[in-house]
């Protein structure tokens, strides 16, 4: 898959922003955040400090993309949140390898066209054999294919279509890391070996030492915070999580897990049927279930920020089942909590 220009993501964005006023895609949010993280990482030299998790940042933004046009509104979200996430591991300069996930279909699931248990064993080989060392880009959008595999193939119904996609952009970018791996292998690179050969010294007349004058460094620049919206619906007057939504909830739970140093605020909202009093308890409630379900995740309760609204700041008119919908929400954003 060739790489997704600014241009082609801002026009997905104006296109599902137009779309929000009668269904809530609002994942050029995620997708726009996303692409502002990858481009902060570059200015940070996050592409040199950690190619690997540079290079999945931008795959899981075209993942994200990918997703949008589908119409998929969750899983759009899912990948910008993962975009996100390694962007700002390479802005830290991360020389961690992440985490694989291991395939798990659902069960009483027909056997998938797709091996994906040969797929990951395929993974975890090149990974042995040093990938991240010699072929990080390659790696990383290997690696960030494959799950986009998982995550379409867990799906009650999942795309045929997409998942051909997927899979020729997943096999294209192995090929290409394995072939590097093997190169490497076979003509004992540093990437490969670790060593280096150095030349030998020689003699050279030593000159003066010239004391120069020490210029002023520049103060380091603040690390610009990381905020990261999503946002789930709820039922008519009910406050818990729906099926849907665990997926997204999940990554949340990741993104936290990885990053110690982020806190959570969620804050919770009603449409306009009911009483101030008893919408703003609901509220309450609302975004209560979303802690709970991340502290059962393992996330600690005293990261985790709520707040009810009730019957304001609403995002959508309350004059239509959709609209009533949309405003029936929890939304949190991760905050960074600045290292001393």
């Amino acid at each position: 898959m060739k790489n997704i220009t600014i241009l082609k993501v801002l026009t997905v964005a104006i296109m599902f922003s137009a779309s929000a006023q009668q269904m809530d895609f609002r994942v050029s949010e995620g997708i726009a955040e996303s692409q502002r993280l990858i481009e902060v990482a570059y200015k940070a030299g996050g592409r040199e400090k950690s190619p690997y998790h540079f290079e999945k940042a931008r795959a899981y933004r075209d993942l994200s993309v990918l997703f949008a046009s589908e119409m998929e509104e969750i899983s759009s979200k899912i990948f910008a949140m993962k975009s996100m996430n390694s962007a700002s591991k390479s802005i830290e300069g991360s020389v961690e390898l992440d985490k694989l996930s291991e395939p798990e279909l659902p069960p009483n699931r027909g056997k998938p066209t797709i091996d994906l248990k040969a797929i990951y064993a395929d993974l975890q080989k090149i990974r042995e054999e040093k990938a991240f060392s010699c072929a990080p880009k390659e790696l990383a959008n290997a690696e960030a294919y494959y799950e986009g595999l998982i995550h379409e193939l867990s799906k009650e119904r999942p795309k045929a279509s997409l998942v051909q996609s997927l899979y020729d952009s997943f096999l294209s970018n192995y090929l290409l890391a394995k072939e590097k791996v093997e190169v490497a292998k076979k003509q004992s690179l540093v990437c490969y070996t670790g060593k280096v050969e150095l030349p030998v010294a020689q003699a050279e007349p030593k000159e003066p030492v010239v004391q120069r004058p020490v210029e002023p460094q520049e103060p380091a620049k603040a690390e610009e915070p990381l905020m990261v919206r999503a946002r789930i619906h709820f039922d008519f007057n009910k406050a818990s999580i729906k099926k849907e939504y665990i997926p997204l909830l999940k990554e949340v739970a990741k993104v936290l897990k990885e990053n110690p140093n982020i806190n959570l605020r969620i804050e919770g909202y009603t449409d306009d049927i009911g009483t101030k009093v008893y919408n703003q308890k609901l509220a309450l409630k609302r975004a209560m279930a979303v802690k709970n379900f991340l502290v059962k995740e393992g996330i600690k309760p005293e990261r985790i920020q709520i707040v009810g609204f009730g019957k304001e700041r609403y995002i959508a008119k309350n004059t239509t089942p959709i609209g009533r919908l949309t405003n029936r929400r929890a939304e949190f954003i991760v905050i960074q909590v600045p290292t001393q």
